[in-house]
């Protein structure tokens, strides 16, 4: 009897420990939704309406726009690998590159602009080329790929995460990317300052930088340029159009973001010569069907804290015993990062308690920048991460080995997360 009569954020947590075990076993997606059970029946739901909860959620508009755009993401990721298309953006920007020792740490920053399971794998051999003149160390090279492939992971909006995020939370795209962008320059600044440092010097090489040169480059990112204008310019033209119009339209973002990415993919396939065959092997990766369904898993436990009541008494349990917000905030995506190395597991798990703890009158942006850049820091530390993996694996390095290294940009970073999240509680409340 103690058993069900224990505090709602000591189920939660319990829960949230069961999924994490699950998903050593079973997909993630699939620990997600008997965790969503789990909480339903545990905080006193009727096992019928549990489950109908479950399904209104992962059959709501929102989550089936989410899961289409994470969807879409993985396949326009899927045809510029297949193509060639992104071989050729790191040929021609090696033309543009002032010498090794920028290449080293832009070409995974470059890589990371597309989001792939395991795409440390792909810039891994560039950071080799690269580096190929020197006595540079294996976990030395593991780390650049490994950090600067993700720095931009806070607030890109190509990342399952942060598409997730911003459903979470409810911020405009434009929003969660400036007030995550503080995020991705400390992770920047981090690696510039404890990383940099150790790269080895270089012969200067005199390199002349041509206007075509330049053009070749932006002429093969074009497809991932016109995405970003795309995404906000739909978004804006359905603004102004209502506007016009005097009427209120409800323009889901997600939409905005299915069109632009529907454009990109015509654009990659036209360029390319691909045919239908391509396409069909790009929409049945079985790679991209975990991430889709983890939106689903996820949503679907937002629904059961939701539906269960569960977030509200876990507020006022917190609100009882003077527990700070923003102490579980910031411990609970950490956790989340650290033991399932992939972001849009801490995000599904943890953000939804996250934005139910934001106390009234403060701003969701310090608490998005908090309880994301802790989580997300949690996940780069993460032995389980598999860019970690892959690219330590590539380098003949044991995974553990970078961490000697790592732990400073990460201290740094968490420091930095803290310092943001106390300038936006100043400036907006």
């Amino acid at each position: 009897m103690v058993f069900f009569t224990l505090p709602a954020l000591v189920k939660i947590l319990l829960t949230f420990g069961v999924i994490l075990l699950l998903s050593r076993l079973v997909p993630l997606f699939a620990a997600l939704f008997v965790g969503s059970l789990i909480i339903g029946l545990w905080m006193g739901m009727e096992p019928l309406a549990a489950l109908l909860t479950i399904g209104k959620e992962i059959l709501s508009g929102p989550c089936l726009w989410l899961a289409l755009v994470v969807g879409l993401i993985l396949v326009l990721s899927d045809l510029l690998s297949r193509s060639g298309q992104l071989d050729r953006i790191v040929t021609t920007f090696q033309g543009i590159s002032p010498g090794p020792r920028f290449t080293l740490l832009a070409m995974p920053a470059l890589i990371g602009l597309l989001p792939m399971p395991g795409g440390a794998l792909f810039s891994a051999p560039m950071v080799e080329t690269a580096a190929a003149s020197t006595r540079m160390r294996p976990e030395l090279k593991v780390v650049v790929n490994y950090w600067f492939r993700h720095i931009w992971e806070p607030c890109w909006p190509l990342y399952p995460g942060v598409i997730l995020g911003v459903s979470m939370f409810g911020f405009a795209t434009w929003q969660w990317m400036v007030a995550q962008a503080p995020l991705t320059l400390g992770v920047a600044i981090g690696g510039l300052l404890f990383i940099l440092p150790l790269l080895p010097r270089f012969a200067d090489t005199e390199r002349a930088v041509s206007w075509s040169s330049i053009g070749r480059f932006l002429s093969e990112t074009m497809p991932i340029l016109l995405l970003v204008m795309l995404l906000f310019g739909i978004q804006g033209l359905a603004t102004e159009l209502s506007r016009f119009w005097h009427v209120l339209v409800q323009w889901p973002q997600q939409l905005s973001f299915s069109l632009a990415l529907g454009v990109a993919i015509v654009v990659v396939t036209r360029r390319n010569g691909l045919g239908l065959g391509d396409l069909k092997r790009a929409f049945l990766n079985p790679v991209g069907f975990p991430l889709v369904m983890i939106v689903f898993g996820a949503m679907a436990f937002k629904g059961c804290l939701i539906e269960s009541r569960a977030i509200e008494q876990v507020r006022m349990e917190l609100e009882a015993s003077h527990v700070p917000p923003w102490a579980v905030a910031a411990a609970l995506p950490f956790i989340a990062g650290l033991v399932t190395g992939i972001a849009v597991a801490f995000v599904g798990t943890s953000l939804p308690l996250v934005v139910s703890l934001i106390p009234e009158g403060q701003s969701p942006f310090a608490y998005a920048v908090l309880a994301y850049g802790f989580g997300y820091l949690g996940m780069m530390l993460s032995p389980i991460h598999l860019c970690l993996l892959v690219t330590s694996e590539y380098f003949h390095a044991h995974p553990l080995a970078g961490y000697r290294i790592m732990w400073k940009p990460v201290a740094f970073g968490l420091a930095w997360i803290v310092a943001v999240f106390v300038a936006y509680r100043l400036a907006f409340g």
